[in-house]
């Protein structure tokens, strides 16, 4: 059976389709960052309350969301062949959503994303401009280059921490918490590459994880130690009391150490797989640890 099963359940417009190429939870995950840098750079300004209030916040968080999602949109546009090997389910490649329908969605969550960044102030419509110039770099370009795709996404991810800071008009407190995001979506970025191999090296994409999978493993492997060693540090300096030690040892360190080692006793696709989804998910326990460790 072709693509074509997957019309019965409506035509190319079925917004369930549209938002499975957004990928939500990412887009959840990245309205949290926002939000989050907010209320660390908030510490000493406002209350709760008000920043419940803040529209400020609350729009950034927004355009957090849709900019990520425009991301994966034009990700998918742009990965169409590989998609079609990789993740031959996905919207695009199953045939449940048009090309070119995927690319006009993309550039309306684009705009959108811009137009809420200029209700915030210059800054935070600066970030949305780079963020939207950096989306589409990594898409058309840099995600076929060995290793600097993935520090783009690992640093667009820290800078989200920035953005819910500068939508209130303070970066302090946002630079810590930004800083872990980096290293922690980095080795996630690789091991995501490691299990895409197939599809990629069929389309002539030349990550580090297509051109030296030993080394990708290892680098990534070394981020994850990096986040393990420097954990205790904003604990040991103050920044964070003791029950952000407790939850980030326990919620972050420990699984970090037993993906890094099944990364490196086994690097297969399906191994990958496990670890990347792990991560992400660990990605919600280590805000938590931050935000307790702020605020308890």
């Amino acid at each position: 059976m072709g693509p074509e099963r997957f019309y019965s359940s409506g035509p190319y417009w079925d917004m369930r389709n549209y938002v499975e190429l957004a990928r939500p939870l990412n887009g959840i995950i990245a309205f949290i960052s926002a939000w989050l840098g907010g209320v660390f750079a908030s510490r000493g300004m406002e209350n709760g309350q008000s920043l419940l209030l803040n529209k400020g916040l609350w729009l950034v968080s927004i355009s957090a969301f849709v900019l990520l999602s425009a991301g994966n949109a034009i990700n998918d546009y742009c990965d169409y062949e590989i998609d079609r090997i990789n993740r031959a389910q996905r919207p695009l490649p199953s045939g449940r959503i048009r090309r070119r329908d995927a690319l006009i969605f993309a550039i309306s969550l684009i705009a959108l994303g811009i137009g809420l960044g200029a209700c915030i102030n210059i800054d935070a419509f600066g970030i949305a401009m780079l963020v939207s110039a950096a989306v589409v770099t990594y898409a058309f370009w840099l995600k076929r280059t060995p290793f600097v795709g993935n520090l783009l996404v690992s640093g667009l991810t820290g800078l989200t921490f920035i953005a819910g800071g500068v939508a209130i008009e303070s970066v302090e407190g946002t630079l810590v918490p930004a800083m872990f995001a980096c290293l922690f979506t980095l080795p996630r970025e690789i091991v995501k590459d490691l299990e895409d191999t197939e599809g990629d090296r069929k389309n002539g994409v030349k990550t580090l994880a297509i051109l030296n999978p030993r080394l990708a493993v290892n680098v990534a492997l070394g981020c994850l130690a990096s986040v393990i060693l420097l954990s205790p540090i904003p604990y040991l300096f103050g920044w964070y009391s003791g029950i952000y030690l407790v939850v980030v040892v326990l919620g972050v360190d420990l699984v970090i150490l037993y993906l890094g080692i099944r990364l490196w006793r086994d690097a297969s696709k399906e191994s990958c797989a496990f670890v990347q989804r792990w991560m992400k998910w660990d990605i919600f326990v280590g805000l938590g640890a931050i935000y307790l460790g702020t605020f308890w």
